[in-house]
């Protein structure tokens, strides 16, 4: 059975007739009211037997990357729908939406730049006496001002007036207030849905730490203040959320059942949260590292009550309840899911999916009439879901319903009044046509001779195969042609298994209990680009570009620096055969190959000279020691001998003794070299002061010289006496 997009509900009708797609394309109608009895627990009028698909506003109206709509909750105002645009910082607002007097404009503010910078999401929440209702967005960014700076994270949830007179109206120019914004607290970059709780409190998909957050306003500051310390923070840390860049992650609550439901994109999940639940856990985390402001509380809330509605979705992203069904828009196979919900809220009891022409499709709405819209950011448009008329609620339009107004009844093949829907078991169920089935419908064509009539047959021309439960084309029959794994479950997996949920729709089937990677399945569920991992290391086995790609992909390990997926058998991030050091967490690299690392202290044996080789080690390691004593050249006194490396008073003599010029003073600068080696020597003669008898006399050191002195001159006085006394 060909796959394909329909827009047609499925049929299980004995002589259903043939249902057609049809489209209306773009362009506008009249909206009217549908009058209809009460319909059938389950049966989801939003789609209907079919629906057409009606651009009501696109790029030409102002539309850039929209994210999020929503209509105007005052009944004043009804049928203004408000668009956000991420591109452009803006909001689009529709007057008479999908009307044929329809009007729009799109509005920035001139501070959007922040407080409505890469908006993802819009929630209307109360009324004000001056600014109408109030609303708050969203924003998908680290707070760069638009590019015109680094990230810093000062940002979160922003709150809006509604009022045409407010809103993108005051405090545009320059002059100390910022804008039109009311209020704006700061603890959440990377947004990804807002939905309204009481008064001026929201819930936020903190998309940058992973949790749902509430923000309370309280008092707004007015328009363009900066006021925020009334503001109270509480991270529900137990909520755990992923975020996928470019895709909301929207949310609505309940106003009835207190439930809050929460789109999960990257997690392919819908949660539940009871904001109702009183039994929880509150701690003030006042001071931690994500409070970015003063705050009137700060606080972690944990035990609340929580569970899923939906798991196995692809990139869920649009949301929000209307009576007693959620509906959530899935960004990555463009259809819409309808969820019937139980009494609890907590728990969905039947679901419905259809296609849609999106390319690209995110925020949901129901509109005032009750009819689904749409916002498509890729072909920037709104999309409204016209259902075709089903007044008996039987699945088939009015226009092809013999008996529209009852749901047992739908044809009259030979105009005789009486219906064909047979009423015993032996009657011909296609009594104008012969044929030989024999299973379910009796004596209709069964062109493939398999027992089902054609009519109820989803493979009419392959007799292996006659029925398709979860409608993905492939066969309910194990042992048919294309049989289908998960027969009860809707999925397009086509290697491992077939017909089994894809997330990433690259062909192979999303892990289940039963079913795990080792089996076959997608090693990597959220990314198309890998699916295997042969060493179970976490790294894929396809290569670059693709998503984590493993260098080893047949040896397991958890290398992430020089090559990924290599085994690391110390666990520092660098790979065995490119870590210099594969046994030492603190080095890794030894750039001149001289068996001391790169990595300084505390790393152990960290090279002071790593990029020039050596062998000093003591003291500066890995520099080069010439004369091989361990201590480098630079920093050895003595650098041409092994016996001689420190000298602490800068003599030029020695702290090591037995050596050629050791230093009998090591702690006192001197020259002396006769009587000791490196001693004080204030003369200048070589002779150290403790040994000089003349310090002071460079020619002079001892007192044996005085009394050479003294007998050389009394020998002279007396040579001279006896010459005096010759002459006499």
């Amino acid at each position: 059975m060909a796959r394909g997009k329909t827009h047609e509900a499925p049929i299980a009708k004995l002589l259903a007739v043939a249902l057609f797609v049809s489209l209306t394309g773009t362009g506008l109608t009249q909206a009217t009211e549908v009058e209809h009895q009460t319909s059938p627990n389950g049966y989801v009028s939003q789609f209907g037997p079919g629906f057409s698909e009606v651009e009501i506003v696109s790029s030409a109206q102002g539309l850039d990357e929209p994210r999020d709509l929503e209509f105007h909750p005052s009944p004043q105002r009804l049928g203004e729908l408000w668009v956000v645009n991420r591109a452009t910082d803006s909001a689009t607002i529709i007057q008479n939406a999908g009307n044929l007097d329809q009007t729009s404009e799109t509005r920035q503010d001139a501070y959007g730049y922040h407080f409505m910078e890469e908006v993802s999401a819009i929630a209307f929440g109360a009324n004000h006496v001056e600014f109408d209702y109030q609303f708050a967005t969203a924003q998908e960014s680290r707070n760069t001002y638009n590019g015109q700076g680094d990230p810093n994270d000062f940002m979160g949830p922003a709150l809006w007036p509604s009022s045409l007179d407010h809103y993108a109206v005051e405090n545009q120019e320059s002059g100390g207030l910022l804008g039109s914004h009311l209020d704006m607290l700061h603890e959440s970059p990377l947004g990804m849905g807002v939905a309204h709780d009481v008064e001026n409190a929201y819930w936020y998909n903190d998309g940058f730490y992973g949790e749902l957050v509430h923000y309370d306003f309280n008092e707004d500051h007015d328009t363009g203040e900066d006021d925020h310390s009334d503001g109270a923070v509480k991270r529900y840390t137990e909520i755990n959320l992923t975020r996928v860049a470019d895709v909301p992650g929207h949310m609505d609550k309940d106003e009835v059942s207190g439930i809050l439901y929460i789109a999960d994109t990257g997690g392919g999940r819908v949660l539940w949260v009871n904001t109702s639940d009183q039994d929880t856990t509150i701690t003030d985390i006042s001071g931690s590292e994500s409070q970015m402001e003063v705050l009137a509380e700060y606080s972690e809330v944990t035990d609340v009550e929580w569970g899923v509605l939906s798991s196995g979705l692809s990139r869920p992203s649009g949301l929000v309840v209307h009576e007693d069904k959620v509906f959530v828009s899935q960004n990555g196979n463009n259809r819409i899911t309808a969820y019937n919900l139980d009494d609890t809220g907590k728990a969905a009891f039947g679901s419905r999916t259809v296609e849609t022409n999106a390319s690209s499709i995110m925020g949901l709405e129901i509109g005032p009439s009750g009819k689904l819209w749409y916002v498509d950011a890729e072909k920037d448009v709104v999309v409204r879901l016209d259902p075709h008329p089903d007044r008996d609620y039987d699945e088939v339009r009015d226009s092809l319903d013999v008996y529209p107004d009852n749901h047992l009844l739908w044809s009259d093949q030979d105009g005789d009044g009486f219906a064909d829907q047979p009423g015993t078991p032996t009657s011909d169920d296609c009594p104008q046509a012969g044929g030989t089935s024999t299973i379910g419908l009796r004596g209709c064509p069964d062109s493939d001779d398999d027992g089902r009539a054609d009519l109820s047959d989803d493979y009419p021309e392959d007799e292996t195969q006659w029925a398709d439960t979860d409608g993905d084309g492939y066969g309910d029959n194990p042992s048919g042609i294309d049989p289908d794994s998960c027969p009860y479950t809707t999925g397009y997996s086509e290697y491992d298994r077939k017909g089994c949920p894809d997330t990433d729709e690259d062909g192979y089937s999303d892990p289940s209990p039963d079913w795990t990677s080792n089996d076959g399945a997608d090693a990597f569920p959220s990314h198309d680009s890998q699916w295997s991992d042969s060493d179970s290391d976490g790294y894929g086995d396809n290569p670059a570009p693709a998503y984590l790609p493993d260098d080893c992909p047949q040896s397991s390990g958890s290398s992430t620096e020089d090559r990924r997926g290599c085994p690391d058998s110390d666990g520092d991030g660098w790979s065995d055969d490119g870590d210099a050091f594969e046994g030492d967490t603190t080095q890794w690299r030894d750039s001149d190959s001289d068996g001391y690392g790169d990595n300084q202290s505390p790393a152990t044996t960290p090279d002071s000279c790593p990029s020039v080789a050596g062998n000093s080690s003591i003291g500066p390691m890995g520099c080069p020691d010439g004369d091989g004593d361990g201590w480098s050249d630079e920093a050895d006194s003595h650098p041409d001998s092994n016996l001689m490396w420190s000298d602490s008073d800068g003599d030029g003599f020695s702290d090591q003794q037995g050596a050629p010029l050791s230093d009998d003073c090591p702690d006192q600068w001197g020259k002396s070299d006769q009587d000791r080696s490196g001693c004080p020597d204030g003369d200048g003669d070589g002779w150290s002061d403790e040994g000089d008898f003349y310090p002071l006399d460079p020619n002079r050191h001892s007192a044996a010289s005085l009394l050479i002195y003294i007998g050389v001159g009394a020998t002279i006085l007396a040579v001279t006496g006896l010459y005096v006394y010759n002459r006499r």
